[in-house]
């Protein structure tokens, strides 16, 4: 598991390190250059006075030399150097040799190898241009020097990085202690405490996520508080049918003559017909969910769905004398689920029929509308008044007055299918209220 805190501070402590490798390396760079100016400036001085022994000696040759490397200073160095003449050699220091130690005759500051180490040499003229001086000294004693000062610098700076470290680690802790407050307000969330986390201490970096969270709480009660008015108002739904079923079969167990008998069982039938219509809304309203496997979306032709639907209620609208229509313009397709514009028409139809005068004709329509593809189911009922057509789409409402008792459930699948589908429902009352128009548009 990915944790903040941990890589901040890995981050951090990362950063750190590196600052303090990078500043190491500026630190030995500068330092070095240093001392090769100071040495080189002392070499040159060196050489001047050396120059300066020889025009006062030129007639004895100096073999002692000079050597600084006493033992008692630990970066004391030995100096070569070589002073010519014409003539040949006029002084070179104890451990110089008698032959030239640069084979060139460039002057200056150079780089030599002798016994298997590396010098710094200048070779330098006097200002008459008698005498030129060789006057080397090894790298070595200044690379020393160089590391010596840069331990002395930077190792104390490493005393501190235990004390860095902590102060890194409490830091982040101190930082994050809005997002563990965030945490603790989301723990405390559950099913009965679904109410949004105060966004006054939420940090900016994190203020989306927060609002991100709220607006999931907020969805999640709208849909626990559904789900309990939903499981409530079915359970109110499917006990009234199941008393009504048992009443009259304890009718039809005390009746004295088959004709009331009979009479009751056949109530029993009907009321055992309507809890089976309920269950199966209330099974295909369960279907109904935006997650469900089930509803997965492909290309429709709705022509064939509109077929399917009014052969397979062809024969209800026989027994109730109502005569289906269809007019429907082929190869319009949708993208959508087979299965649940299925149940859409199918609600549809069957509410027409259900409610519809008999005998009378049922229309179905399918064409396109202003780039919209447009199915329609008319029927020459009475309709819906205005202040009715928005509560029908409402589980479990029926409409007053109505000799038909269905379940409340078909319109409100009707219509949560549709927002699956991105289409829209219209109701419209005919003209001279000869007829009513349910309409369905679908984005083409």
């Amino acid at each position: 598991m990915t944790s903040i805190r941990r890589r901040l501070i890995f981050l951090l402590i990362a950063l750190l390190s590196s600052a303090w490798l990078v500043t190491a390396l500026l630190t030995r760079y500068e330092t070095g250059d240093e001392i090769d100016t100071i040495f080189d400036a002392e070499i040159t001085q060196a050489a001047h006075i050396l120059l300066g022994m020889a025009r006062h000696a030129k007639e004895e040759i100096i073999e002692h030399g000079i050597n600084n490397n006493d033992g008692s200073q630990p970066y004391a160095q030995t100096m070569l150097y070589q002073v010519w003449d014409s003539h040949g050699i006029v002084m070179r220091s104890l451990h110089a040799p008698e032959q030239p130690l640069n084979q060139g005759h460039q002057l200056g500051f150079q780089e030599i190898n002798y016994l298997n180490q590396k010098w710094r040499l200048l070779n330098l003229w006097d200002e008459n241009h008698v005498f030129h001086i060789v006057i080397a000294e090894p790298l070595v004693t200044r690379a020393k020097l160089a590391r010596h000062i840069t331990y002395q610098i930077l190792l104390p700076t490493l005393t501190f990085f235990p004390f860095l470290g902590f102060l890194i680690w409490f830091t982040v802790r101190m930082g994050l202690t809005p997002l563990q407050k965030l945490r603790q307000a989301i723990l405390q969330r559950n099913a009965s405490r679904l109410e949004a986390i105060p966004l006054a201490a939420v940090p900016e970096e994190v203020l989306p996520l927060a609002v991100s969270i709220n607006d999931l709480l907020n969805r999640l009660k709208r849909s626990l508080d559904s789900e309990k008015q939903f499981t409530g108002n079915a359970a109110h739904e499917l006990r009234t049918p199941l008393a009504a079923i048992k009443t009259q079969a304890q009718v039809a167990m005390r009746a004295d003559n088959l004709e009331d008998r009979m009479h009751a069982l056949q109530q029993v039938i009907q009321g055992t017909e309507r809890s089976t219509h309920l269950i199966e809304q209330l099974l295909i309203l369960a279907r109904v969910d935006p997650d469900n496997a089930h509803n997965e979306m492909t290309q429709v032709d709705l022509s064939q769905i509109a077929h399917k639907v009014t052969a397979e209620l062809m024969n209800y609208a026989h027994q109730r004398r109502i005569h289906v229509e269809s007019d429907l313009d082929h190869h319009l397709t949708v993208i959508g689920n087979p299965w649940q514009l299925e149940i859409v028409l199918r609600n549809l139809i069957d509410n027409a029929l259900r409610y519809a005068p008999q005998p009378s004709t049922i229309q179905v329509l399918l064409r396109t509308v202003k780039g919209k593809i447009e199915l329609s189911v008319i029927d020459q009922g009475k309709g819906i008044g205005i202040a009715e057509q928005e509560k029908i789409f409402n589980r479990f409402y029926r409409l007053d007055g109505t000799v038909e008792q269905g379940s409340g459930l078909g319109l409100s699948i009707v219509k949560r299918i549709l927002e699956l589908h991105q289409a829209t429902i219209s109701l419209t009352q005919l003209a001279d209220e000869s007829g009513f128009k349910v309409s369905i548009l679908f984005p083409k």
